[in-house]
């Protein structure tokens, strides 16, 4: 990641997002971003750490930065057109997650259900052990400097999780949910066999759940519960 360049987050309300650009704006490196004017529970903790919050507008976009696009947001977004036109470089939320990915001991959340709770839960027991850096679907996120681990959650609809390489893995459970992306259950089961596969060390998944225990992975699978 370039510490001298600015991250302009397209979409800075979502959830995924402001938590994305805390740990960026913890770790250092500028920031800023655009949304809507109307109020939401994620920009608290963006106004609190100074994070500057724009109207949508192509006239933000300056030529030191890195844009990183919400994933609701395609390429005919004013913002993100007029990067397109100006050279700089445009990447998606789950590209910029991965590259926090590879600086750390890294630990994926996924499943249908569990994984705001259990990202959550993880990252405060690893914060008493070492430095760790997180990443929740909540709207909170931290950046610690020199972190050793980071804990995020890794969210299947439409497959954005194929994005992440970490290290481990914990899988809660699969559901037939997203029926607006998703075909069926084994559409499902997929998706997540693609994360399994591109898991690094180990994954851990819940023993009672009857697609996971189905699931293909070149690294050691440990069951919970």
């Amino acid at each position: 990641m370039n510490s001298e360049q600015t991250y302009f987050f397209v979409g800075i309300k979502g959830t995924g997002m402001s938590s994305l650009a805390l740990i960026l704006h913890d770790k250092g490196y500028k920031v800023l971003g655009s949304d809507i004017d109307k109020y939401t529970f994620t920009q608290r903790g963006l106004e609190n750490a100074g994070i500057k919050i724009l109207p949508f507008d192509e006239d933000n976009i300056k030529e030191d930065m890195i844009v990183v696009a919400g994933n609701a947001f395609g390429d005919d977004q004013v913002e993100i057109k007029k990067a397109h036109e100006m050279g700089l470089t445009v990447q998606t939320y789950p590209e910029t997650v991965e590259q926090i990915i590879e600086e750390t001991t890294s630990i994926g959340v996924a499943g249908a259900h569990g994984k705001t709770s259990t990202s959550g839960l993880l990252a405060h027991v690893l914060s008493g052990v070492s430095p760790t850096s997180y990443l929740v679907g909540d709207g909170s996120g931290k950046g610690t400097p020199n972190a050793r681990f980071f804990v995020f959650e890794a969210d299947e609809y439409r497959r954005h999780f194929v994005a992440y390489h970490p290290d481990y893995a914990i899988m809660t459970n699969i559901d037939f949910d997203h029926p607006d992306y998703f075909t069926d259950i084994d559409d499902v089961r997929d998706a997540f066999e693609t994360l399994a596969m591109q898991t690094k060390k180990g994954i851990f998944v819940w023993s009672e759940d009857e697609n996971l225990r189905k699931l293909n992975a070149k690294v050691p699978v440990h069951y919970y519960g």
